[in-house]
């Protein structure tokens, strides 16, 4: 399985980037990828807690899914399993939203956080259970919604 590596650095003391890792009302303004919005989030921030999701596009459709905390070192790591969900978190392919594949696919999300000098970078692996082809389209995803964390921790 492929892994996706991206990492960025932030004019901003690393308990603030935390905090937009685990709160919901920091989630809700940058966790969607570009042209959505964070229609639902919620948190449940402790090992095998859940946090749930939902993008919501222009035309109204709704992508919903969740994730499963597995590690928390607060303000230095953060892992959990993310899958696709219907809107009452069950678990489904990614056919279910007209996507390639018909397994239930988990595949694991890590943030690495460290700081030096008033600038906090951020590593985020993840896993990329699909083939190569859908590389480009995750980077470009992630880096969307990364340019939303960083308006965020511009704002006083």
């Amino acid at each position: 399985m492929t892994k996706l590596t991206l990492k960025r650095s932030f004019s901003a003391p690393i308990e603030k980037v935390w905090e937009a890792l685990t709160s919901v009302d920091k989630l809700k303004k940058w966790w969607c990828p570009p042209g959505m919005e964070s229609s639902h989030i919620s948190v449940d921030f402790k090992k095998d807690g859940v946090f749930r999701y939902s993008f919501k596009a222009s035309d109204g459709k709704e992508f919903w899914g969740r994730g499963v905390y597995q590690t928390i070192e607060p303000t230095k790591f953060l892992s959990f399993l993310d899958t696709f969900t219907d809107p009452e978190g069950n678990p489904v392919p990614s056919s279910h939203y007209g996507m390639a594949g018909e397994e239930i696919i988990e595949a694991l999300v890590e943030f690495s956080l460290t700081a030096e000098d008033g600038i906090t970078t951020m590593e985020m692996v993840g896993d990329n259970p699909h083939d190569d082809s859908i590389l480009e389209d995750m980077k470009k995803g992630w880096n969307g919604m990364f340019d939303k964390l960083e308006v965020l921790l511009t704002e006083a």
